[in-house]
């Protein structure tokens, strides 16, 4: 519940929370990515239904994108997970997560 409330209220924050929680007690991280995403998928549909009753569908184009991008890369995740050795796989979650958030502070501070 606090996962769901802190992505739909700040807007993000559902992936390192829930799943790594999940992780961390003690689930495989097969089950623990799944059921993050299944729910995730619920929530992203539950706020979209409420965005667009109250702002409409205004940039269309952009949603039609991420919708599309993420139906095709979806499987491509789901066989990783499934393949991937656990301690590497944290290991690449770990580092792209480090590189996005210093590009991101970069681009803040220099920008």
């Amino acid at each position: 519940m606090i996962g769901g409330f802190i992505d739909s209220f700040a807007g993000g924050g559902w992936g390192p929370l829930v799943t790594g929680t999940l992780i961390k007690n003690a689930f495989t991280p097969r089950f623990a990515v799944g059921s993050s995403t299944v729910a995730k998928f619920i929530l992203t549909i539950t706020a979209a239904a409420t965005f667009f009753l109250t702002l409409g569908i205004q940039h269309w184009n952009i949603i039609l994108g991420l919708l599309i991008g993420g139906i095709i890369t979806a499987p491509f995740s789901a066989m990783l997970t499934a393949k991937l050795p656990v301690k590497k796989m944290f290991v690449v979650i770990g580092l792209l997560v480090i590189i996005m958030s210093s590009i991101t502070i970069y681009k803040s501070v220099f920008s």
